[in-house]
């Protein structure tokens, strides 16, 4: 199957053959992956290092601590935009990255979010992490509460948008 990638400001080529191999543009890279939690976090061997790669919530995907913008699209999906409505709903999840305590929300169900306001402020590690809407939208639902312990990859909200069906991106974990 062949994606096409940004990650960050970069474009890639990407393309995963049935026995597991990566082509990235024209190079053949050896990769392992291994998921850790359940399509949220993963551990990737890459050339001998070891990378935690943390799937934040819409394209934001956390490398080794270091946040990223990152969509993936498969070419089955650019050749439906294409010929389909340029519009498509998008449900966007945004999930625990991290066990910790839910300690504020930012929003409430049916409330307007644009691109970049917060929405939940996440103790782990006694450090507080602020998950933000990567794009505009309104809250459908808010799946905890305040004071909640909550686990790795735990859903906390959803937020329901229009976009163009080219730029919605599936959790990269569907790459295999």
């Amino acid at each position: 199957m062949r994606y096409a990638v940004v990650a960050g400001d970069r474009d890639v080529a990407l393309e995963v053959s049935p026995d597991g191999r990566f082509l990235v543009g024209d190079a053949v890279v050896a990769a392992d992956l291994v998921e850790v939690v359940r399509g949220r976090l993963y551990s990737v061997v890459i050339g001998g290092r070891t990378h935690e790669v943390a799937f934040l919530g819409g394209d934001r995907v956390g490398v080794d601590g270091d946040e990223i913008r990152l969509t993936i699209v498969d070419e089955r999906a650019v050749a439906v935009a294409g010929n389909g409505p340029r519009g498509a709903a998008a449900r966007e999840e945004i999930r625990a990255p991290m066990p910790g305590l839910l300690k504020r929300v930012h929003v409430s169900e049916g409330a307007a979010v644009a691109a970049g306001d917060a929405l939940i402020t996440l103790e782990a590690m006694k450090m507080e992490n602020e998950l933000r809407a990567t794009h505009g939208g309104t809250v459908s639902q808010i799946a905890a509460t305040e004071g909640t312990k909550v686990e790795g990859g735990a859903l906390l909200m959803v937020i329901r948008s229009t976009l163009p069906a080219a730029s919605v991106a599936g959790p990269a974990g569907s790459i295999r």
